[in-house]
């Protein structure tokens, strides 16, 4: 319920600084209480945005006198739980990030002019930069397919077909040849790439 939400943590990690705020329910209203920034590492020699995010809320932890980072995550409180301990954590942690140029896509879809071309559709309508489109009939070798992978290292892998009893063979040639690309995401040296 919307009235169990009284603690929201929100960073922003833009292209040089990143924002950490906590906003509280006061009242009938939500209220900023405060504010911490922390340069973005996104870039090297960190190479590790979560750097950045973790220095953001230690500073308004720091302000607020309290704790949102625990064991080096952020602490979202399960009210399930019984504990309902304010001063630690919060009740919700959104994020956002425009840090090195936004949110970089790589599409991978059956036929281009078909399933590639609709992801590629919903990635732009998520606001994400796309890279490249992969498809099992781009005209590309797969060692190609593989060596751009690697080269281009998103932020993250939009495979899509096979839907709606389309063949799931080729969407299984796409994720194999994914997995022997093993690309690595910009934006955390041992993060994993999330592939959706």
């Amino acid at each position: 319920m919307a009235t169990d939400i009284r603690t929201i943590l929100a960073t922003d990690c833009g292209s040089t600084t990143t924002k950490a705020i906590l906003i509280e329910h006061a009242g009938e209203r939500y209220k900023l209480i405060a504010r911490g920034e922390a340069p973005t590492t996104v870039e090297a020699p960190f190479d590790d945005v979560t750097i950045g995010v973790l220095n953001a809320m230690r500073e308004l932890e720091e302000l607020t006198g309290r704790k949102f980072v625990v064991d080096g995550r952020v602490y979202v409180r399960a009210h399930s739980s019984g504990s309902l301990n304010e001063d630690v954590g919060c009740d919700i942690y959104v994020s956002t990030s425009s840090a090195g140029g936004g949110l970089q896509m790589m599409v991978a879809g059956v036929v281009k002019t078909m399933t590639a071309e609709s992801a590629q559709r919903a990635a732009l309508g998520a606001g994400a930069i796309v890279m490249d489109v992969i498809a099992v009939d781009d005209g590309r070798a797969e060692h190609e397919r593989i060596q751009r992978m690697r080269s281009l290292r998103p932020d993250m892998i939009l495979l899509s077909g096979g839907t709606d009893g389309g063949t799931i063979t080729h969407v299984l040639e796409l994720a194999e040849l994914i997995l022997a690309a093993s690309p690595r995401q910009r934006l955390g040296g041992n993060l994993k790439l999330p592939i959706i």
